[in-house]
């Protein structure tokens, strides 16, 4: 218990002057009574068995004393002591780990300076006996070392020291200088004295009190970056936009666009390699944009005209309409070289073949060669929906001709169907007159519904029936499957029987359509062709959608293949057996994902992983940083206790009033 007034004690003094009238109070007094009363009261006192006057006397001393006391104490205020104030020093050091924190001058890079001199800033506290927590402001701001004292001096420099020496301590991101000012706040609830220490590269135009930002920037530092590129294929060409900058000083630059692999006729193909070279002016840390395009399509460019808007026409005879990557890169001894080059990726698509063998329904159930143009419309949509990502190639089986075998990644067979169904790709069965021998399905007889149109049913979620209304599917007819394997799932049913059925294991990837188009209304339903869209993204689902990302971004993957490989130059980064599937990238440059489709196909596709451009401004002002201070509370520190002495007190003076009163009786 604390006293905040100790000089309310002196009201104990009370007691000494209630000790000195009870000494000096006269013990009788003259008085006249009748010897009747005398006579009475005397009997009185011969029928107690105990005397309890002086009992009651004493009662009534010791309450008047604890009732002075208890005001005594009242004036003193009284308080529990809760938590202990911190009478040392005691500082939290936050040290900014953000990709611009590697800018680097003679030979020194600012997270270096940073953590140098949060380490001699803990010695200098440790000497005056103080306490040093440090936190690490990474993509999520952490604890290094809590509240470490004198005696435990060595976790700091253990914490720190080792930040020097490992290339990953800082990284490639974007630091949580919030969050790494959110931990102090529990240390500043413990004690509100506490003072923070930010080292940082970033100037706040607010600072609260309690915290310093110390800069570890060099005024000789700059830097000339690519913040970001993209390829635009528009007429069947490609255009190239590269935006630059720079920051700490106005410079020319030089930028060099590099085409590999262009006008290769596929992965295997080395094609040409060819390069353009532009020179801007960067100046005041704006943002100019390099645009390499073919000279007829700047002619015919309808945008208007930008002073931070530079073109490079691109001539005839070095027109690019397929490459493999653009290495673009800036080739001047800058502060910070994270920034300095770019790739571009997904120039070359990959070959899709699809083969598609039908026969169409003529009279009297007799079968005439040629495609049902309500497939082939929907094929040709698929070609055209995919363009940006597939080199999608048909090849329609000839009248006279036997369907191909293998070598194609989706085969579809129409009404007649082959004995045996090819192993090395997707195969899509529609309207199936017989049951191939490895299809693992039994067949009927057609089954005619004699004019009516019964809508389709859906018998399971899946994601192939994502955005379809089977009810608004309906049917004339349909051919009974009369078995099919556990291994088939059943979407889609009509009249209870199954309409859709789909395989999709190691074994086989095989969907089952056990209906003509001739006898429904789907050539004029709009879900037919979303439920050809989701059966191609189920069956061809994209690695990647993108060919660009910044540092951290969490990347959705996906495959064609039991597994995915994941790498970053010659290293593994990871290996995926489950799809899809999230990648988080944390360190900026090209990854590889390598992977076996289910056909037997070796697939390699490549990403570009880039720091944010936040942090290419290496002279990044910001707003302010959030106040981690609250007012100061005592009743953070001490419990009053003045209610419960005043109850005290009230008891107390029942308690004598109660005992007067029985004095008089």
């Amino acid at each position: 218990m604390k006293l905040l007034t100790p000089l309310g004690l002196l009201g104990l003094l009370a007691i000494v002057v209630l000790i000195i009238i009870y000494i000096i109070r006269p013990n009788y007094q003259q008085k006249f009574i009748s010897s009747t009363f005398v006579w009475k009261l005397s009997l009185k006192y011969r029928k107690k068995k105990i005397p309890t006057s002086k009992l009651r006397n004493f009662l009534i001393i010791l309450c008047q004393i604890l009732i002075l006391t208890s005001c005594a104490l009242i004036l003193a205020q009284p308080n529990q002591i809760l938590k202990a104030e911190v009478k040392e020093t005691e500082v939290v050091l936050i040290v900014d780990s953000s990709a611009s924190m590697r800018t680097e001058s003679n030979g020194e890079t600012r997270f270096e300076r940073a953590v140098d001199g949060a380490i001699k800033f803990a010695d200098s506290v440790f000497e005056q006996n103080g306490i040093v927590s440090v936190v690490l402001a990474d993509v999520k701001a952490s604890f290094l070392v809590q509240r470490a004292r004198v005696e435990n001096k060595i976790l700091v420099a253990d914490a720190l020291e080792p930040l020097l020496d490992e290339d990953m301590a800082c990284s490639y991101g974007s630091a949580d200088i919030e969050g790494a000012i959110a931990l102090c706040e529990d240390i500043i609830a413990e004690n509100p004295d506490t003072l923070i220490y930010l080292y940082t590269d970033v100037e706040y135009s607010y600072v609260p009190d309690g915290i310093t930002v110390v800069d570890v920037c060099d005024d000789s530092e700059w830097n000339a970056a690519i913040l970001d590129a993209q390829a635009k294929l528009d007429e069947g060409y490609y255009s190239f936009t590269v935006d630059v900058a720079c920051y700490g000083k106005d410079a020319q630059i030089a930028v060099d666009l590099e085409v590999h692999g262009a006008n290769a006729n596929d992965s295997e193909d080395a094609g040409l390699t060819v390069t353009f070279t532009e020179y801007v002016e960067c100046v005041r840390d704006e943002t100019t944009r390099i645009v390499f395009i073919n000279s007829d399509l700047h002619q015919q460019s309808t945008e208007p005209s930008n002073s931070n808007v530079v073109y490079h026409l691109i001539s005839d005879t070095d027109e690019i309409f397929a490459y493999q990557s653009v290495h673009i890169t800036i080739s001047e001894d800058d502060s910070f070289q994270q920034d300095n080059s770019f790739n571009i990726y997904s120039g070359q698509k990959e070959v899709l073949k699809v083969q598609y063998c039908s026969k169409v329904e003529g009279k009297d159930t007799e079968y005439a060669s040629g495609a049902n143009p309500f497939f082939a419309s929907i094929l040709y949509t698929l070609e055209v929906a995919y363009e940006d990502r597939w080199d999608v190639q048909i090849s329609e089986v000839k009248s006279d001709a036997d369907p191909e075998m293998e070598d194609f990644d989706l085969y579809i067979f129409e009404h007649i169907m082959p004995e045996k169904l090819p192993t090395d790709g997707v195969v899509l069965l529609v309207n199936p007159r017989t049951a191939p021998a490895n299809s693992g399905i039994r067949i009927g007889q057609h089954v005619n519904l004699g004019g009516r149109q019964i809508p389709m049913m859906e018998a399971e979620p899946h994601s192939i029936l994502n955005h379809v209304t089977p009810e608004d599917m309906t049917l004339g007819g349909y051919v009974p499957v009369t078995y099919y394997d556990p291994a088939y799932q059943m979407l889609l049913t009509c009249d209870n029987k199954p309409t859709l059925l789909l395989r999709d294991d190691e074994k086989a990837k095989i969907a089952v359509m056990a209906f003509s188009m001739h006898y429904s209304n789907i050539a004029i339903s709009k879900d037919f062709p979303i439920l050809m869209y989701n059966l191609f993204e189920h069956f061809f689902p994209a690695t990647v959608k993108g060919n660009a990302f910044e540092v951290n971004e969490n990347v959705a993957l996906n495959a064609r293949g039991e597994e995915l490989f994941v790498t970053l130059g010659d290293k593994l980064v990871q290996t995926f057996t489950e799809f899809p599937t999230v990648l988080q990238v944390s360190t900026p440059g090209t990854y590889e994902l390598t992977q076996t489709t289910f056909s037997g196909k070796n697939v390699t596709e490549s990403i570009y992983v880039k720091i944010p451009a936040i942090e290419s401004n290496i002279w990044y002002k910001a707003e302010g940083i959030d106040n981690p201070y609250a007012e100061r509370n005592e009743e953070d520190f001490f419990k009053d206790l003045m209610v419960y002495i005043a109850a005290a007190l009230v008891a107390l003076l029942f308690i004598e009033w109660w005992l007067q009163s029985r004095e008089t009786m």
